[in-house]
């Protein structure tokens, strides 16, 4: 009984985990299919492209789309293999996570100002150290090198999968059943890392104790010197190794609050969502494997950092948590999720009518 108790309880807080982000992970693979079968690479460079503008652009875009790590991981994909510089792909993957107005609202209704502050600014700090550390690391067009060398391979991998098709079927290309076949193909790619991703958090948010989470946090906090640095680098930990992506950290960082574990390392916890291990096997099927190494080195930096800052502003200011109450979340979810499940039936049947129009045109 003890070990079915703990199996149901594990796939039940996998499922809970796989609703409260369903809206992020449908809009994240609808955005990146019509990104990559409707905007040309032209487009995405005049937006995404390099400087303060594809920054800006790509924050922007960020904070107004994707609220889960999942989704905008798939996003930020297509996004890449369609031109957009890697700096402002990743300023549009780390404000989608941690500056998305979605989850910016959880946190003020859900915990208070403070997290939410720290949530978004924290975000933009992140942001700040990752483009500048990549400009660093990669000086010139070393970049852009990268990412041509990389994107051709894959579009050799490409024709060489899809050389059975028909000259008309290619023509066209610009259609919903495109998007609908690609969002697909992506989901199919990477549903392997879902899947253990959500499973791997589901049973770790069931079967680790919270006391026992409370209780280390605590003694690590205690350490002589360098004990808040280390419950800095220890919330990033617990982030990477829970699997949970970025709308289930809502109720551990209510607990770690309860517990009386420290903005900052609370605030470690929260950005640590995009480093989980399905998220990085993700990154290594979207991204060069140097583009890689040198974004997973700096968002640890940035997120240190950025912890230590937000506790250094806020962490002393007057007020305690606002603990406001879960339905405000289930409710918000709800509704996201239902206009999620709407799209994914609007492009099916918008899907279904180019295969039509497609089937009257070879009769003809």
């Amino acid at each position: 009984m003890p070990v079915a108790h703990a199996l149901f309880a594990g796939f039940a807080q996998a499922a809970a985990f796989f609703w409260d982000s369903l809206f992020g992970l449908i809009f994240g693979f609808l955005i990146s299919a019509i990104v990559q079968v409707m905007l040309a690479p032209t487009t995405m460079e005049r937006y995404l492209g390099r400087g303060l503008k594809g920054l800006l652009y790509g924050t922007a875009f960020g904070i107004i789309s994707s609220a889960c790590s999942y989704g905008a991981a798939a996003a930020a994909r297509g996004f890449y293999r369609n031109g957009g510089d890697a700096r402002s792909v990743f300023a549009f993957l780390i404000s989608s996570t941690n500056m998305n107005v979605a989850i910016v609202i959880l946190f003020w209704s859900l915990l208070g100002w403070k997290f939410a502050f720290s949530e978004f600014f924290g975000g933009a700090i992140i942001i700040t150290i990752v483009t500048v550390g990549l400009s660093l690391w990669f000086r010139g067009d070393a970049l852009q090198r990268l990412q041509r060398s990389y994107v051709q391979s894959g579009a050799v991998e490409s024709e060489d999968a899809c050389e059975h098709h028909d000259h008309t079927a290619r023509a066209a290309r610009h259609d919903w059943s495109t998007v609908a076949s690609t969002a697909l193909a992506d989901v199919r790619m990477l549903r392997t890392e879902l899947i253990v991703g959500y499973l791997i958090a589901g049973f770790a948010a069931a079967l680790i104790p919270p006391g026992w989470l409370a209780s280390a946090l605590q003694a690590v906090g205690a350490v002589p010197f360098a004990g808040y640095v280390l419950l800095l680098a220890t919330g990033l930990a617990i982030a990477i190794v829970t699997f949970v992506c970025s709308m289930g950290n809502v109720p551990i960082a209510r607990f770690l609050a309860n517990a009386g574990i420290p903005l900052g390392a609370n605030t470690a916890f929260i950005y640590g969502d995009l480093l989980i291990l399905p998220l990085i096997a993700i990154y290594r099927k979207s991204f060069p494997s140097q583009i890689v190494t040198a974004f997973i080195v700096l968002f640890t930096i940035g997120a240190l950092f950025a912890g230590a800052v937000m506790e250094r502003v806020i962490g002393s200011t007057p007020g305690g948590v606002a603990m406001g109450s879960m339905a405000i979340n289930d409710r918000l979810t709800l509704v996201l999720n239902v206009i999620a499940i709407a799209a994914v039936l609007v492009v099916a049947i918008a899907s279904r009518r180019s295969r039509s129009n497609v089937s009257l045109i070879l009769r003809r």
